[in-house]
């Protein structure tokens, strides 16, 4: 079996870039990247002319290596990682078609019949204030669901929003805006207690020591985990948030491959891992960095935001013995739904798993109609 021609498509607001890898079997190969997919897409016609035209698909770590070679050049990161993603898913949906498999199979068979999903984003649809917040809590409580994310416990304090008077470059977070958000956290533990494991995203916005006086704040709340309290590459500045605020510290989505991992396992920075699926290097990529965070006792919980990248994780959790929650954005999921064959639905904070072959998703008739690129010989 041999790749004979490679196609991607343009969602209509140019976030998603999805490739369509085609062999002379009659097997079509369905992957994802997203977000600033302009340069990705350029990427993907370059690896496809270089390292797939001719190639057999099922050669997935062949294929692979040749592109990390090729991108190495200019780090591992941007374009090319993205790039290679949504390549790598796309060689293993295909390999599920043409085994006629579901990917959990090929990757190695269950670990549990259900995936959990956090609520991400559960309150940024909810007016800011206590009977809105803990209304809302309630309720989703009584959905099912079992933990969640927010990023508007701080969110209002973000530096970058201007407000300070150190201009938007600063990390800092003054004690009373530290207050008000701690407050907030308070108004859900005093509607639903523990029900609700709750995450924070702080979207490394803060410095060091503005990370530590939210970490130290809201210690008593016993947070899930805080995301990306500090811009994640400089991780002894990571470890020691994660010390002196004494609260787990979730980290990844920023972090692209195996390598980008290995210190900040090594260096115990993290508790959790969010890799995501469409820019660290695909389903390959999270598989290897989920093992090698497995040797230190660190569960992944990954970053979640495309509907095949969500298709490809739900295969991908199922299998590995170490994953936390997925991310899971119930708002976008109406308008993502759209563009796939078949809608992603989760019942009381749970995904099925799906039989069907490969990612278990084709693009729904209307994407298929959009204008596409085609990479012949």
């Amino acid at each position: 079996m041999k790749i004979t021609k490679v196609e991607t498509i343009r969602s209509e607001d140019r976030k998603y870039c999805w490739i369509q890898i085609y062999t002379d079997a009659g097997y079509v190969g369905l992957g994802e990247t997203y977000d600033r997919a302009d340069p990705a897409e350029v990427v993907i016609h370059e690896f496809a002319r270089g390292h797939l035209i001719g190639q057999n698909p099922e050669d997935i770590e062949k294929i692979w290596n040749r592109m990390y070679r090729s991108a190495s050049f200019h780090g591992l990161m941007g374009a090319e990682l993205r790039a290679m993603s949504g390549i790598d898913m796309a060689l293993w949906d295909l390999l599920g078609k043409t085994l006629d498999r579901p990917l959990y199979r090929i990757l190695g068979g269950e670990t549990r019949s259900k995936v959990p999903v956090y609520f991400s984003g559960i309150y940024d649809e909810t007016e800011t204030n206590r009977t809105a917040f803990q209304d809302w809590s309630r309720r989703c409580v009584d959905e099912g669901w079992k933990a969640c994310k927010t990023a508007r416990f701080f969110g209002d304090f973000y530096p970058s929003y201007g407000k300070t008077d150190f201009a938007d470059t600063t990390g800092y977070i003054s004690a009373t805006d530290v207050s008000e958000g701690t407050k907030r956290f308070e108004w859900v533990r005093d509607a639903v207690g523990d029900a609700l494991e709750v995450g924070i995203d702080l979207h490394a916005a803060f410095d060091v020591p503005g990370a530590i006086r939210i970490a130290e704040s809201v210690r008593h709340l016993n947070p899930y985990f805080i995301e990306e309290p500090i811009h994640p590459h400089n991780f002894t500045a990571l470890k020691e948030v994660r010390e002196s605020g004494g609260v787990p510290i979730a980290a990844g989505e920023r972090i692209f491959s195996r390598w980008g991992f290995q210190q900040i396992l090594e260096l115990g920075a993290a508790d959790v891992l969010n890799p995501d699926l469409a820019w660290t290097g695909g389903i390959s990529e999270v598989k290897k960095i989920a093992s090698y965070a497995e040797v230190h006792y660190i569960p992944v919980a990954p970053h979640n935001y495309g509907p095949l990248s969500c298709m490809a994780l739900t295969h991908l959790m199922a299998v590995l013995p170490n994953t936390r929650h997925l991310e899971f954005t119930a708002y976008h999921y109406p308008t993502w739904n759209t563009y796939i064959d078949e809608p992603i639905t989760v019942k009381e904070g749970m995904l099925d798993l799906c039989d069907r072959p490969g990612l278990g998703r084709e693009l729904s008739a209307k994407m298929l109609a959009l204008p596409r690129t085609t990479i012949e010989p």
